[in-house]
Parts: structure tokens; C-alpha cells; sequence
């Protein structure tokens, strides 16, 4: 099984060549790619030298062993002003369209686009489903022109009264089945994010026997049930002997992708490394430990 890392971690530290090349030190095997400073015009992927960098990049992962398992397309969209006006025909779908073409160019096979969801859930599911469903058609074609598969993601949002986690797009399991059913499209797939789901108060590994093959993506990350933490599994309160079962037992055979994008935060520059190797080792218990559930 593959095991990538979240590039973003890397790049506000050390720029994306370099990143890569200590992530290929510490001994990961892809790159996860994150498209999210394409909210700022004047990011490199939005201007005339994009397809340039796409292959400056290429060839540095290669040079140093990896390639682009998966992308995350932007959604630090002001979404509350530009939804159902004309910025979102504008500004938010031509990005998202761009940051599609940018995973082809990396060789990426598939690409998260998080769904709608910045409105309150409940009382709403059916705009949302609806709302959803018109987006991600008119995404899809474009997909398969690229050849780059989109990979929806069961999300959480906080309770406004208690100030917790709670439901959201694609939280409950069987809806998030139902949704992907009805869409019925071999370019849409499930990413299930492991902390979004105990962040939400379903459990991962329920999520991930009812959605079964569906799945095809991962964003493994630990949180306290509180917060989006996206730290080192381990150091949260997820169940890793729970989740890893339940990806055995699906016969999941897509890629293990790290979406840790704090825990580097405390280490220095000098320790930046050491940390990497450990999240390296982290990743391949758990692998291992998938493997061990398969039904034999």
C-alpha cells in the first residue's frame, strides 16, 4: 500500500521542491498535493507559468523517487458572499476547473473537492443534497476530460448553541452512500477523513464498512473529538485498532494518505526531519496492521 504525505505541511516551510525531497529522505512513497493558495489570484498555479511549475515539480519527485498520489482542490472560497451569485460562475468553479487541469499535469489520479456545505446542516439536507448533486455534474465532465477522478469528502461543521462538532455533508454514512449512488459516475469516489467523521460523532469505522469499495481514498489524521486537529494518529482519541479492522475487512486498496498538517508545527527546522521519519514508521504500523484484517 502507498503511503503519502500532505505537501502543504512541507511548503510553508520549506517551498515545494524541497519538501518534496525531505519527504522522499524520510522514506514516503507519494505526495499528497494541496491546491488551497489558489484562493489568492496571484498564486503561481493561477497565472501563465502554472503548466511550467507542474512540470518543474513532476521532475523533482521523480528525481527523488515519488510521484502525486492525490490533490486537494481549493475551497477557502468567502463562500457565504459568492455563493448563488455571479462570483461563484466567476471565481469559485473556473478555480476549482484549474486546480483539476493542475492534478492531470502532476499525474494526479484523483483529486478531493469538498461539497457545499457552508451553511447549517440540519434543516437544510435537502437543499444541500440537491445543491450538491447540480455541482459535482457540472464538474464531472471536465473530469474525465483530464482523466482525473474526483473524490467527494464526508465533512463536520460546529453546533452554533453547544459549540461542538456535528453533522454535516456526507457525515452520515448511509447518505453519503445514497449520495454517490444516485450520482452514479465512475469518476466520483469516496475519500472518507477519518477525523471529520469523530469529529462529527460518527464512527470512522462505521463509515468505512457501509460506504465498502466505494472507498478510494483516505485522509488519516487523529483529533480529541473537539477540534480539527489533524495531528499524528496516536495522539488523538480515534480507535486505530477500529479503523485499520474496518479497512481489512472492506479489502481497501487504495492509498494511505496522511493529511497531519500540524503536527510539524512544534518542531523546528532542525527536528523537521526526525519528525518526518517518525510519521514514516507511524504509517507503516498502520498499513501493516491493515493488512493483518484482511479477510483471508
Amino acid at each position: 500500500m502507498v503511503l503519502s504525505g500532505p505537501m502543504l505541511a512541507m511548503r510553508a516551510r520549506f517551498g515545494d521542491e524541497e519538501g518534496i525531497r525531505r519527504m522522499a529522505r524520510a522514506g514516503f512513497d507519494a505526495v499528497d498535493y494541496t491546491f488551497n493558495e489558489m484562493v489568492n489570484p496571484n498564486c503561481i498555479w493561477n497565472t501563465d507559468k502554472f503548466q511550467d511549475y507542474a512540470k518543474r515539480l513532476r521532475t523533482v519527485a521523480e528525481e527523488n523517487g515519488l510521484f502525486f498520489n492525490q490533490a486537494h482542490a481549493p475551497f477557502l472560497f468567502d463562500w457565504d458572499s459568492m455563493w448563488q451569485t455571479e462570483q461563484f460562475d466567476a471565481v469559485i468553479l473556473p478555480t476549482i476547473e484549474r486546480s483539476l487541469l493542475c492534478a492531470a499535469l502532476l499525474g494526479v489520479p484523483q483529486i478531493v473537492v469538498h461539497p457545499i456545505h457552508h451553511i447549517r446542516y440540519h434543516g437544510n439536507e435537502e437543499m444541500l443534497w440537491d445543491w450538491n448533486m447540480d455541482y459535482y455534474h457540472r464538474l464531472l465532465p471536465l473530469a474525465k476530460q483530464y482523466g482525473v477522478k474526483i473524490a467527494l469528502e464526508n465533512m463536520w461543521q460546529t453546533d452554533p448553541k453547544r459549540e461542538c462538532g456535528d453533522s454535516d455533508v456526507f457525515s452520515h454514512p448511509r447518505e453519503f452512500k445514497e449520495f454517490l449512488d444516485v450520482l452514479d459516475d465512475p469518476y466520483a469516489v469516496a475519500c472518507v477523513d477519518v477525523g471529520h467523521a469523530g469529529l462529527a460523532g460518527e464512527d470512522p469505522a462505521d463509515l468505512l464498512r457501509i460506504l465498502g469499495s466505494r472507498v478510494k481514498a483516505l485522509h488519516i489524521h487523529d483529533n480529541r473529538h473537539k477540534v480539527d486537529d489533524h495531528t499524528l494518529p496516536y495522539l488523538g482519541k480515534l480507535d486505530w485498532d477500529s479503523i485499520t479492522k474496518a479497512l481489512g475487512e472492506i479489502d481497501y486498496r487504495g492509498d494511505f494518505t496522511f493529511e497531519v498538517t500540524s503536527y510539524l508545527t512544534p518542531f523546528d527546522d532542525e527536528m523537521a526531519d526526525a519528525a518526518l521519519r517518525f510519521q514514516v514508521e507511524v504509517g507503516r504500523h498502520l498499513i501493516q496492521k491493515i493488512e493483518n484484517s484482511r479477510v483471508k
